[in-house]
């Protein structure tokens, strides 16, 4: 099918046959001097070649609306990869924004987790603590009882000397243990609550403490004839042990629980008072070691025999070295200290902590 450029140039063609035809007429009547013919020729020359820049107008035209049209169609198509890259980049500050949020998040629950086992741990070891303190206590109790024949008094010193170990291994070892404890086993407790119980429980073990020093005493002082005082290395440590965890209770009381002291002086007791605190439970428990092996040996004929009283005093030792080394190691592990509870606000002393 011939196209619009093709039929143009057809009509033209004949166009350009008839102004040639019309050309030679005129030529054959110019011979008679016919001049305004002559004339008229360019005029109808100029009329007919005038259309071919209609042509380049028409072809002007559509290219200018095929640019429009280009145009028009260019311009939605920025408009979209404008709003592509702005959703794109609102997309990827969301994305960043909700990564920000999300990555505290999962370090919280992190810690929460890690500190839910860390508490898990102490609990564990706690409870394994005090099921040891316990069933020492009631091993003490038999092997004084059973094997050692029981307690007395005056009349008998022998028999009196009996509550030494029992009272010495309630007092100066399992509360001793259990007072340094009290601040992390009862974590959830106010603190000055916590001050009062760590001072009472340091009172009771005191008093139970000082009754077995008069009961050892008056076991080597009322026999005729009397037994010498503090010879024996289990003595001298003993007494030793016990000074200190005298000195330690009024220093701890006067610091930390009776008004006079200030918080500079306070904060910088504290690394001594809990150095000294296990310095004197580390010397209660090698003192009871020696105690135990002293008395076996004295009162045990057949201690070498593996007999049934000297197992049991061997036992007792195991138990204090396990008890001993399971409180330090609590009471000295970073990761389970107490954390200060909101309402540990004013102590007795009126100063803040």
């Amino acid at each position: 099918m011939p196209s619009k450029n093709d039929k143009d140039i057809e009509i033209g063609s004949k166009v350009e046959n008839a102004v040639v035809a019309v050309a030679s007429d005129d030529n054959v009547e110019s011979s008679s001097a016919a001049t305004p013919a002559t004339t008229a020729a360019p005029t109808a020359i100029v009329v007919v070649a005038a259309a071919p820049p209609a042509k380049a107008a028409s072809d002007e035209t559509d290219a200018t609306s095929n640019g429009n049209t280009n145009a028009k169609s260019t311009t939605p198509t920025t408009k979209e990869a404008t709003t592509a890259a702005t959703q794109e980049q609102s997309s990827k500050q969301e994305s960043a924004g909700l990564q920000a949020n999300i990555q505290p998040m999962q370090q919280s629950i992190a810690g929460k987790m890690d500190e839910d086992a860390t508490l898990t741990n102490f609990k564990v070891l706690y409870v394994v603590t005090q099921l040891c303190g316990l069933t020492m206590i009631i091993l003490v109790s038999c092997w004084v009882g059973i094997h050692l024949g029981g307690v007395g008094g005056t009349a008998n010193p022998k028999l009196e000397f009996n509550w030494h170990p029992l009272f010495m291994t309630i007092g100066l070892i399992f509360l001793y243990g259990n007072s340094i404890l009290v601040y992390r086993g009862f974590r959830n407790v106010r603190k000055k609550t916590l001050k009062f119980a760590h001072a009472g429980i340091h009172l009771t073990a005191f008093v139970l403490t000082v009754i077995a020093l008069i009961t050892v005493f008056d076991s080597h002082n009322l026999p005729v004839p009397p037994i010498p005082n503090m010879y024996s290395l289990h003595s001298w440590i003993g007494m030793g042990a016990v000074i200190v965890f005298g000195l330690q209770y009024v220093a701890g009381f006067t610091a930390y629980l009776a008004p006079g002291w200030r918080q500079a002086l306070k904060v910088a007791y504290m690394p001594l008072h809990i150095y000294f605190g296990l310095f004197g439970f580390v010397l209660a428990i090698a003192s009871a070691l020696m105690g135990i092996t002293e008395k076996a040996l004295f009162s045990i004929s057949d201690y070498s025999s593996f007999s049934s009283s000297g197992v049991m005093a061997n036992s007792l030792g195991c138990l204090y070295v396990i008890f001993g080394a399971l409180v330090v190691y609590l009471v000295t592990e970073g990761s389970y200290k107490r954390k200060p509870l909101p309402e540990d606000a004013v102590l007795l002393t009126g100063v803040n902590e």
